[in-house]
């Protein structure tokens, strides 16, 4: 789909009239802005985002921890759990991990009394690309229900 950008005081169809009433010219900023919409749409075509991770791509039992309130992650294991499944991984990377350790406790000590062995993997990663590359720690907790 291409775009099409008119002289400045082209003639305006009639679909335009009843914004435009006085001379069925259009304005000249509107002119201007379909331009740049024009590049826009452009740009929109030739750049592409990196694809992001789907959902398919994490396996059923995994938790990927962020931003979120503790209690919503903790809500999350619990309803992993009442539907018979004896093992869970949460993951977290950088600033979430402290999130990532919470839960566990806090589903460890309130809801399961102590009954659930942890698994505990560090690692890093490296992020960015070129000069922007940088490292971000990760953990992987894994909790198996002992009872």
């Amino acid at each position: 789909m291409g775009c099409v950008v008119g002289v400045m005081r082209s003639r305006v169809s009639d679909s335009y009239l009843g914004v435009f009433p006085h001379s069925g010219v259009l304005p000249d900023i509107v002119l201007v802005l379909s331009e740049v919409n024009c590049l826009s749409e452009e740009l929109r075509k030739t750049e592409r985002a990196p694809a992001p991770v789907r959902r398919t791509d994490i396996p059923a039992d995994t938790i990927l921890i962020g931003k979120k309130p503790i209690m919503a992650y903790a809500t999350a294991v619990m309803m992993h759990y009442n539907t018979g499944a004896k093992k869970l991984t949460l993951k977290a990377r950088g600033r979430a991990i402290s999130t990532a350790v919470d839960v566990a406790e806090v589903v460890n000590n309130r809801f399961f009394q102590g009954g659930l062995s942890k698994h505990v993997n560090l690692g890093t990663e490296i992020v960015g690309e070129g000069q922007d590359a940088r490292n971000v720690s990760t953990i992987e907790i894994i909790l198996e229900r002992l009872k």
